[in-house]
């Protein structure tokens, strides 16, 4: 547990920001430290950067980086292009890129939360940083080179899953030449921040990384503060035949927790966009902690192993001036001023893989086949709950009225000491079999054993949940090679989620079941532009709905649908990136009222796509070159609730940068401007209730400068 007092951000004197500035002048000239001997081969994969829209490999279906074109599944990737050209500032402005994704419940902006292919929330333990699950609620920031997305039931390497897919964020890595960059943006809103990377060879193999950034923020609804600091170091080393990488981030931060606005009888409150409806109080702060570590020795041609270790954590405390009921007649707001106190969750994972190829009876097999023990942990220590209050009218709304009182008056003693904890310990296998040139067969397994264990309260503590179980979960798919560029596949797939919800008799529901099925077609057009289309069926047993305020078991649900992406150069110097989703997702079998039967999930569009153009080009009277560009994505209606009881509306946001790149101060200096919600549209992303609609950020404007030397 720690304090509980909201995290205090000091001047822009912290020193290890200081510290990282004053290696960028020591250390960022080439002459100070000896570089690599020439004799060193380094088999790293090269940075992104270079990559424009399109990737060709991706590690997130294989543990390996293998070709797109030869994965029985849908992969996406984001890459750093896309990420530096839109100024993407979280995860869901990455996800704009990707088909089948939207956002959905986000815990009032504290949490990344996103549907995929209907189906997933805040806290589903679909997010994970390079390969590691994580705990942590927002998981994008400066040590974010890529995001690659697996969609469909994913739990042959990832375990414990629903089945709408997982969304891995890649980390930068050291380099092994001197690399150093400075950058600085402001936001319309007011405030900015300023970022420092700077890596290079250290001599015998080791090349080292540090990543600093320092955000303060005015945020764009009424009141509140965006604050962060982040510091990121890692270390890499290459020998001959292994290798080493171990990475580390520390972040504190200080957000708004903003809950969003309302809708009462199927509309919108009749208020101002940027009015809220909670209060000043409402923030939430924290400090995130992420250890990754990666052993590979390559021993023989053919063979290598690796062994990973991750630990994750999340200590955080939290204010919410809670909306509970509204009167549109009259406009008054009843509120309850509620706290959370030691919320502490935790990620620890330790695998070992053994990766390789090998002739067998004339055919190729790339086999990945490993164990891992998982330990996952969600904790809160205690819960404040006020008083309802109806002082507060939306006519004529006053803010700095309410806050929460967190003493034993108000203390919820029957919900505190909250633990939940899963372990789970898996064995499996996943062999590509290349038949022949034209035929690629993939069959895989994962055999997983899971316990978990839940408790409440102090003196006495009350077990809530005792459950254990074993589970095998199959794979296997089918490619046809048409050219060595273009690929038919076919795949079925399983997954599964222990259930974590205990009702009114302390019974617990069983584990939630998917089943994919999905077939569809990659293009690799040209080494630099990549298409993929999927068609698919998902059907998830024995899942849970938050229903009429109650949570109680559903017996089947399905998402049909279908994926369209094209990503990259399109002619010299043009970059697209075009994305369209076509999704079913609804009750099949509510098993207690059928009245609920085709329904349509939570946050899910029927429709959504996205289309946009950027440009490299010079001009002639000008020094230096430009890169402009801009699109718009489309999200179509969404339930609001699981009753269907509101609907979110359709939207289309527009968004544009223009950058100057020269040689003004070192290697290269940019300067961009991102003018984002270009035509000020108002929207609404997700909701998680009529009364927990989130809003989407009004016209604003980005300026960036860097200097890259």
């Amino acid at each position: 547990m720690h304090n509980n007092q909201p995290f205090a951000f000091k001047s822009l004197r912290h020193p290890a920001i200081l510290a990282a500035i004053y290696g960028v002048s020591v250390l960022g000239s080439g002459s100070s430290v000896a570089a690599e001997p020439d004799t060193l081969t380094v088999s790293a994969r090269e940075s992104s950067a270079d990559e424009g829209y399109s990737a060709a490999h991706s590690s997130v279906a294989s543990k390996t980086p293998t070709a797109r074109v030869d994965e029985a599944q849908s992969v996406s990737v984001v890459t750093q292009q896309q990420l530096e050209d839109y100024q993407a500032a979280n995860l869901a402005d990455a996800m704009r890129f990707v088909s089948g994704v939207s956002e959905g419940n986000t815990l009032a902006g504290t949490e990344d939360g996103f549907v995929r292919r209907g189906f997933g929330g805040n806290s589903d333990g679909s997010i994970y940083r390079d390969g590691v699950r994580s705990s942590q609620g927002l998981n994008f920031d400066a040590t974010t080179e890529r995001v690659e997305v697996l969609k469909g039931s994913a739990s042959l390497l990832y375990g414990i899953q629903n089945p709408g897919g997982v969304i891995n964020v890649v980390s930068k890595k050291p380099q092994y030449q001197w690399q150093t960059k400075v950058s600085g943006r402001a936001a319309s809103e007011g405030g900015g921040a300023g970022t420092v990377d700077v890596t290079g060879p250290l001599g015998n193999g080791f090349a080292f990384r540090l990543i600093a950034e320092k955000q303060n923020q005015d945020y764009w609804r009424n009141f509140g503060r965006d604050k962060h600091t982040l510091i990121a170091p890692s270390l890499q080393w290459y020998g001959e035949k292994a290798s080493f990488l171990i990475s580390y981030a520390d972040y504190q931060y200080d957000i708004p927790y903003d809950r969003g606005t309302a809708f009462i009888n199927g509309k919108p409150l009749d208020i101002g966009y940027k009015d809220r409806l909670d209060d000043k109080a409402n923030h939430a702060w924290g400090h995130n902690k992420t250890l990754n570590a990666h052993y590979d020795w390559q021993f023989s041609d053919e063979w290598r192993t690796r062994v990973t270790l991750g630990w994750n954590q999340r200590q955080y405390d939290n204010n919410e001036v809670r909306v509970t009921a509204i009167n549109p007649a009259t406009g008054a707001v009843t509120r309850r001023a509620d706290a959370n106190r030691g919320f502490n969750h935790k990620t620890k994972y330790v695998a070992w893989d053994l990766i390789g190829s090998q002739e067998l009876l004339g055919m190729t097999h790339d086999v990945v086949f490993g164990t891992d023990y998982e330990m996952n942990q969600t904790y809160r220590a205690h819960q404040f709950q006020g008083r309802a209050n109806s002082g507060f009218n939306y006519f004529d709304p006053q803010y700095d009225i309410s806050s929460p009182v967190t003493d034993s008056t108000t203390e919820n003693r029957a919900n505190a000491n909250l633990l939940n904890r899963i372990h789970s310990r898996s064995l499996y296998a996943k062999d590509s079999i290349t038949l022949s040139d034209s035929w690629i067969a993939v069959l895989g397994g994962r055999y997983q054993h899971y316990e978990q264990r839940a408790s409440k309260g102090f003196n006495p503590e009350t077990e809530t949940l005792d459950s254990d179980g074993n589970k095998f979960l199959p794979q296997a798919g089918l490619i046809y090679k048409i050219t060595p560029d273009v690929s038919l596949y076919g795949s079925v797939s399983k997954s599964f989620t222990p259930s974590t919800d205990v009702d009114d008799d302390g019974n617990v529901g069983k584990p939630e079941q998917g089943t994919t099925w999905e077939v569809g077609s990659k293009w690799q057009i040209s080494p630099k532009l990549f298409a993929s289309v999927a068609l698919y069926r998902i059907d998830e047993r024995d899942m849970s709905l938050s229903i009429n305020g109650s949570t109680r078991p559903i017996n089947k649900a399905r998402s049909s649908g279908a994926e369209f992406e094209l990503n990259g150069e399109v002619l010299p110097g043009w970059d697209i990136s075009a994305n369209y989703s076509f999704d079913k997702a609804e009750i099949v079998d509510d098993g207690i009222n059928a009245d609920n039967n085709g329904k349509r999930l939570q946050n899910a569009p029927r429709h959504a796509g996205a289309l946009y153009l950027s440009h490299a080009f010079s001009v002639n009277a000008l020094p230096g070159d430009f890169r402009v560009g801009g699109g718009a994505r489309y999200v179509g209606s969404r339930a609001g609730d699981p009753d269907n009881s509101f609907t979110l509306p359709d939207y289309v946001v527009a968004d544009s940068f223009i950058a100057w790149n020269n040689a003004l101060w070192g290697q290269k200096t940019q300067l961009k401007l991102n003018l984002n919600n270009l035509f000020n549209k108002h929207y609404y992303t997700s909701s998680g209730g009529n009364l927990r609609v989130r809003e989407g950020e009004t016209r604003n404007l980005m300026v960036e400068v860097s200097v890259a030397f």
